[in-house]
């Protein structure tokens, strides 16, 4: 894309015949009124000794978190000293922040603050960053991050679904992000994935090189650690990725050209080796300054406005992490909150919501406050898989014990407790409220679809709501967590199995898990529960409790229908009581770690759960047919849950089940009685002649297909009136005395 070569100043006086009037050297109005705010009075960028002291000072700086070195990797692109003016002290814009929500008191004299134009952007609900604005940071310091944002599916928390080659984007250093990485080849490989979707996706490049950048970039500092111990700082872009990599195309000459697959790689491979140049910087700041003094000291032109805004951008530059307080909090915490809120449209029970958001940074505080490990935290959070996950948790790596080690360290003691009261703070509800125990199940539901979704679904509304309506989760079990115990344990891997492939290890502990049910172990029977509960849910076999539901009248099974009404945990808790219900979630959990081990295709549809049939002797078993288990509806499970329940409630569902019965019998008999009316046959017979005229009238009457067809509707025509004679007349009324004797009869 070409620039125009003349343009008329803005505000000059010009006419017809001289067009040059107003000019500033060789670029006229428009491009002069294009150029970027400043960057005609820009000085040039001085050398780096002479930008020391940027350094020194800001690693001073209260607000500034992240480290000296990491500050030094950070200002080697600045080219103003004057950028340290705008750090303020993180308890001015913690106050700043408080103000503007209106909490202040009205009548309350302000403190002087400091202007804050990135406040609104770059803070959250819970935190925000220390931030300098650099009005023309060099972007040949600054690389795009490892992993998109714009597809936070492979981000810290991720919101969705890892998988073994998604990276961790940490960072427990206030300021500083982190990740672990095999080597800088896997860095730039993801680099260039990013920019290669840029290339192809996002073209910006026609309107930076007349106008410049025109919304500041976002960039922290990043340390990369390497599988042989090294590790590197690099700047990070993690808002304006587009507008970054659309600079490069000027750069690189292609602006404005269409780019697909492998021609995108390949310019992809060369902006990322040149972010990686070790003299990109001073490469950069030699060119800048060249086109400064030819701009200067000759004439602005067109080729001067295209090199200085496609290689110099205004950034923010994050230098430290606060909540909204004032106090340093985790950069993983903001950088994970701040790229949901620009990029994601949250649901209330999708991936991406503040729900999930709050679970996560409540494992983060319980890691803080050493009661629960990193690799535990990182299991539970979906970002461990195989055998990183069994050694963490020392469970089976499957979505059934994955989800159960979820619910199991939030309803646990100590760890539990500091992980409820961190999302009870974060979400702003009250734990002593009776409704929180549902809510926390729902909240901790959503979490725990990332060990469901797949590329085929990724939402589970149906499940979450049967979580929030309490879920396999009993009432014996919500009595040990409120006098602080845990609400159920999961039995670990024995160090036997631990070798095992991941389907037998599962195998083996459901086995001994149902084996020691069957024994009558009360801790087996609560693990069973849940487990087997879980799989009930999500194989959809059991819902959320609705009065549309109940069907107390019929005597099969009915479609999407239940025999009486119940909460989820009450079914659970049935089916444990009985041998027929602990066979059901027994068959339920086992054919979930049978046919879906690892990550299939679809975690939520890959087995069924079975009917279970009572033998004459009382044995229960699974119904089967042809050979293959009949596969339960709900209605089926709350049957086999039924004589479970305790006798006062089975004894109200009879009680309510034969008035129900009774009610609907009455109420059939009256309208048997009613609908066949005289009345009622002479309306049907007469919309039949109405039809009938209808069709032999019309200009273009359907045809019957064969003689055959009108013959057998005369005949149910002709059927229909001889039997139309058998309905018997009413005798006409008697007048008088139906008694009183004729004169034929004296006669």
């Amino acid at each position: 894309m070409t620039i125009p070569a003349t343009f008329l100043p803005p505000g000059a006086e010009t006419n017809d015949d001289d067009v040059s009037l107003g000019v500033v050297g060789k670029l006229t109005a428009e491009q002069t009124a294009s150029l970027a705010a400043g960057l005609m009075d820009m000085e040039p960028i001085p050398a780096p000794s002479e930008m020391s002291y940027l350094t020194t000072a800001a690693d001073g700086h209260p607000s500034a978190t992240c480290g000296k070195d990491a500050i030094q990797v950070l200002l080697a692109g600045a080219t103003h000293p004057e950028v340290l003016d705008q750090l303020t002290h993180p308890d001015t814009m913690a106050e700043q922040l408080f103000s503007s929500r209106g909490r202040g008191r009205k009548n309350a004299p302000k403190r002087k603050v400091s202007r804050l134009g990135r406040l609104k952007q770059l803070s959250t609900d819970t935190c925000y960053a220390a931030v300098m604005h650099s009005p023309f940071h060099q972007i040949a310091g600054v690389k795009v991050l490892p992993v998109n944002p714009r597809f936070l599916a492979m981000v810290q928390h991720a919101f969705t679904k890892g998988s073994v080659t998604d990276p961790a984007i940490e960072g427990q250093t206030p300021g500083r992000l982190e990740i672990h990485l095999p080597a800088q080849q896997s860095l730039r490989d993801m680099m260039v994935q990013t920019v290669e979707h840029h290339l192809m996706d996002y073209d910006w490049s026609d309107s930076i090189a007349r106008t410049g950048t025109q919304h500041p970039l976002t960039c922290m500092v990043m340390i990369v650690h390497y599988d042989d111990g090294t590790s590197e700082l690099i700047v990070v872009c993690i808002d304006g990725q587009s507008r970054l990599v659309s600079a490069w195309r000027n750069i690189l000459n292609i602006s404005g050209k269409p780019l697909k697959a492998p021609e995108a790689r390949e310019y992809a491979e060369k902006i990322v080796g040149r972010m990686f140049a070790h003299d990109a910087i001073a490469s950069s700041r030699k060119t800048v300054n060249d086109a400064l003094h030819t701009a200067t000291t000759r004439s602005w032109t067109a080729s001067e406005m295209r090199v200085l805004h496609s290689r110099l951008a205004p950034t923010n530059l994050v230098l430290g992490t606060f909540s909204r307080t004032g106090e340093p909090c985790d950069a993983s915490r903001w950088f994970t909150e701040h790229l949901t809120q620009i990029h994601l449209r949250t649901r209330s029970w999708g991936g991406g919501s503040d729900k999930e958001k709050a679970v996560a940074d409540a494992l983060t505080e319980a890691v803080r406050k050493n009661l629960l490990t990193q690799q535990k935290s990182d299991a539970l959070s979906g970002r461990l898989h195989g055998e990183a996950f069994a050694k963490a948790t020392r469970l089976p790596f499957h979505p059934a014990f994955a989800r159960a080690a979820l619910f199991a360290t939030a309803l646990s003691g100590e760890a539990g407790q500091s992980i409820r009261t961190s999302i009870a703070e974060y979400l702003s509800l009250d734990p002593n409220d009776d409704s929180f125990p549902k809510k926390l199940l729902e909240i901790l539901a959503i979490f725990s679809t990332r060990f469901l979704r797949s590329d085929s679904k990724k939402v589970f509304p149906q499940m979450v709501n049967t979580w929030g309506d309490g879920g396999a989760i009993t009432s014996p079990m919500w009595h040990r967590v409120e006098n602080g115990e845990p609400a159920f344990t999961l039995t670990c891997l024995q160090d036997d199995l631990l070798h095992l492939d991941h389907r037998t290890a599962a195998q083996r502990l459901t086995a001994q898990l149902r084996e020691r049910a069957k024994n009558g172990d009360t801790e087996a029977l609560d693990e069973l529960a849940v487990l087997g509960g879980d799989a009930l849910i999500v194989a959809d076999a059991l819902n959320r409790d609705r009065g549309s539901k109940e069907d107390l009248i019929s005597e099969v099974p009915v479609d999407k229908k239940t025999p009486y009404r119940a909460k989820p945990p009450t079914i659970v808790a049935a089916l444990t009581k009985t041998a027929a219900g602990q066979l059901l979630l027994g068959e339920a959990l086992s054919n979930w770690v049978d046919q879906v081990p690892g990550f299939p295709e679809d975690y939520s549809r890959g087995f069924i759960v079975p009917q279970i049939k009572i033998d004459p002797d009382g044995t229960p078993k699974v119904a089967t047919s042809y050979g293959m288990a009949d596969r339960a509806s709900e209605w089926h499970v709350f049957e086999t849950a039924e004589p479970g329940l305790p006798s006062r409630r089975r004894n109200q569902i009879e009680i309510r089940r034969n008035a129900a019965r009774a009610e609907a019998a009455k109420n059939n008999a009256k309208s048997t009685g009613s609908a066949a009316t005289i009345a009622t046959l002479q309306t049907d017979i007469h919309r039949v002649e109405r039809t009938i005229e209808k069709i032999t009238t019309s200009t273009n009457p359907p045809c019957f297909d064969d003689e055959a067809q009108r013959e057998a509707i005369q005949q149910l025509l002709w059927k229909l009136g001889g039997e139309i004679k058998e309905i018997p007349v009413a005798p006409k009324p008697v007048v008088g005395d139906p008694y009183a004797v004729t004169d034929q009869e004296d006669e």
